[in-house]
């Protein structure tokens, strides 16, 4: 009887325990749509930040054309316009410049004067914004994202006037080479199934990555995007949207402005992630916190069931 008196204290117990962990059972279920929506929001959060890494990392490169050509532009070389000099020493500076395809020195008529980089003609550049502006405004001016003239890549023309009776001499221009920003880009690893685009506000290609794939940066460059790809956002911050991509693979996108010296957007630049990769990891790393969480919960289960068996052995009549 006894036995039987032990049997039914141990099975109530056991019920005990089990309705006292049913509680945790909601905790786990709810536990699992937390976190897997405050990592769905880390992983939303770190590509948004990738994308104002390299927007900030644009206005860091215009900001630093701006000394460089202002500096450049105090060489009597430089100043002298036309001389024999001039296309010289700008191909030894842009030998030391990477992140510039050409510099020229343009006169008050758009033509080129000298440059590291000549044509076999004359080259009229007086429709470049860059040029217009500079020439209008008396300062350092940035232009159009375009497809360089004579280099042929994705460029954003700046520019620096050179003054002489403070009256516009001549106007200096460097062409930055936006694929730099592509290299700064992958500088870090980047995640499985990315893409990263720089589009001018009329959604047409500069700059594509990866260069591997169905979509390259000879096949992509110059192309328009469709109506589904993500548009120039309207602030300043960078936004996270879903759209269809160039390949026509639906992607979560960081959208960031890239903005001129006035502040006024010139173009965007796209982080995109396929929602099928970004869920297999926001799953792996749940799964994984999920799976301590459960093997605490059977720990605490198989202890009190020690426990309480201990307790009815040693107290039978308690």
């Amino acid at each position: 009887m006894a036995n039987v008196s032990t049997r039914t204290l141990q099975l109530r117990l056991l019920i005990l325990v089990f309705l006292a962990f049913v509680p945790a059972l909601g905790f786990f279920w709810y536990a699992n749509r937390e976190l897997r929506t405050l990592q769905l929001e880390a992983k939303e959060q770190a590509l948004s930040q990738r994308a104002q890494d390299i927007a900030t990392e644009y206005r860091l490169l215009l900001d630093e054309s701006g000394r460089y050509l202002a500096t450049l532009a105090e060489f009597p070389q430089v100043r002298s316009g036309r001389s024999a000099s001039c296309g010289e020493y700008l191909q030894k500076a842009l030998q030391h410049a990477e992140e510039y395809t050409t510099l020229s020195i343009i006169g008050m008529d758009g033509y080129l004067a000298c440059g590291a980089v000549t044509p076999e003609g004359e080259l009229y550049l007086g429709d470049r914004a860059y040029f217009t502006r500079a020439s209008s405004r008396g300062t350092y001016s940035v232009g159009n994202f375009a497809l360089g003239r004579m280099s042929g890549l994705p460029v954003v023309g700046v520019a620096q006037p050179i003054m002489e009776d403070g009256q516009v001499a001549w106007i200096l221009a460097a062409s930055l080479n936006l694929g730099i920003l592509a290299d700064r880009a992958s500088e870090n690893p980047l995640p499985e199934g990315y893409t990263f685009t720089i589009l001018n506000p009329e959604k047409r290609v500069m700059v594509r990555l990866p260069l591997t794939g169905d979509f390259t940066l000879a096949d992509s460059v110059g192309a328009l995007a469709e109506i589904d790809f993500p548009s120039l956002p309207q602030g300043k911050q960078p936004v996270i949207v879903t759209g269809t991509d160039l390949d026509g693979v639906t992607r979560l996108f960081a959208v960031a402005p890239l903005r001129g010296s006035t502040g006024d957007p010139q173009g965007f630049l796209a982080f995109g992630r396929t929602q099928a990769t970004l869920m297999e990891e926001v799953d792996a790393i749940v799964d994984t916190e999920l799976r301590f969480l459960a093997g605490g919960a059977l720990v605490l289960l198989a202890l009190a069931w020690v426990l309480g068996h201990f307790w009815v052995a040693r107290y039978p009549k308690a």
